[in-house]
């Protein structure tokens, strides 16, 4: 299974990939959104992460462009924003989790599992 993860933080792309290749998925990873449509189009995944809080294109801008594309593959959004504004409009435009970091790790992991088979 492919993941797709978009963060602007190296560190945190880091630690996502690490911790996603121990639970045996396949981890790519993007600083922004700017050329989101081109990678999902390149890397094909089957579940995105997302930040909210990016500089040049915040997350639900990203997430906009994604579902007006059509594509449907479901978006997990990891953020350190606690607005529950920003929650419920993430949620109402099709994600299937909204956490906010930090995130422990089998809860992570049973959230993907359930995106996965959603």
């Amino acid at each position: 299974m492919r993941i797709l993860n978009i963060d602007d933080s190296t560190v945190n792309n880091m630690l996502m990939e690490n911790l996603l290749s121990t639970f045996g998925y396949e981890t790519y990873s993007i600083l922004e959104g700017t050329d989101v449509l081109e990678k999902i189009e390149e890397y094909q995944p089957d579940l995105i992460i997302l930040d909210m809080m990016m500089p040049n294109r915040g997350g639900l801008d990203v997430l906009k462009e994604i579902r007006t594309q059509g594509i449907q593959t479901p978006v997990i959004v990891i953020t350190a924003l606690r607005d529950e504004t920003l929650k419920k409009r993430a949620v109402k435009m099709g994600v299937v989790d909204y956490q906010v970091k930090p995130v422990k790790m089998a809860a992570l992991k049973t959230i993907i599992e359930h995106a996965l088979q959603a």
